[in-house]
């Protein structure tokens, strides 16, 4: 079962910055860094079994494929803006994170407005 192994693993990188953070706060927050960075790489094959399923659901209606692929990027975004958020809030900088964040946001915005418009269009056009 994967969830064990990067439980497991979290535990273990938890309980090893958290021993280091007295003598050494830099080198416990590059181990931070680093288990972050590896549970986000466990969890990539079943993010990849997902994302396989979501484009098989777009391709079942005309004009899906589009909007599954900027679901997918607009998903990618979240997870790494809160993944280096959390970095941050982990490091003590969390007006950094609260930037990062609020970044993701307007990005993840940016990325949707295709989709707002296509939206508005059929609601105005189903009033007229």
């Amino acid at each position: 079962m994967a969830i064990l192994q990067i439980i497991a693993t979290g535990i273990l990188c938890a309980v090893l910055a958290l021993t280091l953070k007295k003598q050494n706060p830099e080198i416990a927050l590059l181990i931070t860094i680093a288990s972050s960075v590896l549970l986000f790489l466990m969890i990539l094959p079943e993010l990849a079994i997902a994302m396989g399923a979501l484009s098989q659901l777009g391709e079942m209606f005309e004009g899906g494929a589009r909007y599954v692929s900027l679901v997918l990027r607009v998903i990618g975004v979240a997870y790494m803006a809160e993944l280096g958020a959390s970095v941050c809030t982990d490091a003590g900088e969390s007006a950094i994170a609260m930037k990062i964040d609020m970044a993701g946001r307007v990005i993840i915005l940016v990325m949707a407005l295709p989709i707002i418009i296509d939206i508005v269009g059929i609601v105005t056009g189903l009033l007229v």
